[in-house]
């Protein structure tokens, strides 16, 4: 997803992730005002019937939209970052409502269970899922509680019939493709053993870590989960942890949120830093290439020690073996952390 047309079209959909902080003026009051008519408007049509008193439904938009119970997203936009990966922006029941997930934790988004092309299967393989109605899959935001009214979730889009190791396609992705503005999809949250505090903090089940410098190796859409830490700690001005990443695909295309990373490697040279390897390298490309390897590990992530903590994302074969590496580098077990 870089070198090309197709990385100006993201930079254009994601904007500016740090953009200057406006100054108050009459346009702000104004907005501010529009934003408690509508939720007023929506209160009365939603809450006509029930006897509901507007006190109690204004507590309510205080609360985070997310509280383990089943709840509907509702599409408002789909924005092209590649041909197959996108920025799915939902709406949550009013503008001025927080999404309220935790940094480090996760939502799961719910959809009609599909049937493979060979009864019992999906991408040539048994279906595990092949007696459920429903499945369901975790993702983590790109947006942070900071934004109201909204959440974006970055998905890469596995169509039927496009990759011949995988003919089925994506279950969960291909359903969403199929959604348009106005569509509604089931969510709960939020879930996760790992909760980023601030200041290097981290709390994993009732376990808290301090630490200075964080690595982390993401593959694929494992990313996501980084790219909310990663967000959380730049754009906290007192959080001087130091974060190195290693970012592994398959090719340079499959490169999620390229150009944010190195925006934010740009803006923030002492605090961050990040390297990237794919599997099918270009002729011009000038980072690493091939599976995530020991030599990668010692040239980015910090140096194993007691400000240390590692973090991993991805396929479950790319997890055990980046473990098992880790290891042998010297890293305690007790500080390589699996999303």
């Amino acid at each position: 997803m870089q070198g090309s047309a197709a990385e100006a079209d993201r930079g254009a959909a994601f904007g500016s992730l740090f953009p200057p902080r406006p100054e108050p003026s009459l346009l702000l009051s104004v907005v501010a005002a529009v934003t408690v008519l509508v939720c007023a408007l929506h209160w009365m049509l939603k809450n006509r019937a029930s006897g509901k008193s507007f006190f109690l439904w204004s507590a309510e938009l205080a609360t985070p939209f997310l509280d383990k119970s089943r709840k509907k997203l509702v599409l408002v936009d789909k924005i092209t970052i590649s041909p197959n990966t996108f920025k799915f922006r939902f709406r949550l029941e009013c503008p001025s409502q927080s999404l309220g997930l935790p940094v480090g934790k996760h939502l799961k988004l719910f959809a009609p269970a599909p049937k493979g092309t060979v009864p019992g299967h999906w991408n040539k393989v048994p279906d595990t899922e092949a007696d459920l109605v429903e499945i369901e899959r975790k993702y983590t935001p790109i947006t942070g509680d900071e934004v109201k009214g909204y959440v974006d979730l970055v998905i890469k889009v596995y169509r039927k019939g496009e990759l011949a190791q995988f003919p089925d396609g994506g279950k969960m992705s291909q359903y969403l493709d199929s959604l348009h503005p106005g569509d509604q999809v089931d969510v709960m949250g939020p879930f996760g053993l790992i909760e980023y505090l601030g200041n290097g903090e981290f709390q994993v089940n009732r376990r808290v870590l301090k630490k200075k410098h964080i690595g982390m190796v993401a593959g694929g859409t494992g990313v996501t989960p980084m790219f909310q830490l990663l967000s959380s700690i730049l754009r906290t001005g007192g959080d001087k942890t130091t974060v190195s990443l290693l970012f592994a695909n398959r090719t340079e295309e499959d490169i999620l949120l390229r150009d944010e990373l190195e925006e934010m490697r740009e803006q923030y040279p002492d605090q961050f830093e990040c390297a990237f390897t794919v599997d099918v390298p270009s002729p011009t490309w000038r980072y690493f290439s091939g599976f995530v390897n020991e030599e990668m590990l010692k040239k980015v992530m910090p140096p194993p020690s007691s400000d240390t903590a590692i973090l991993l994302c991805g396929a479950p074969p790319m997890v055990r073996s980046c473990s098992e590496q880790l290891a042998k580098l010297g890293y305690a077990k007790e500080d390589v952390l699996e999303f």
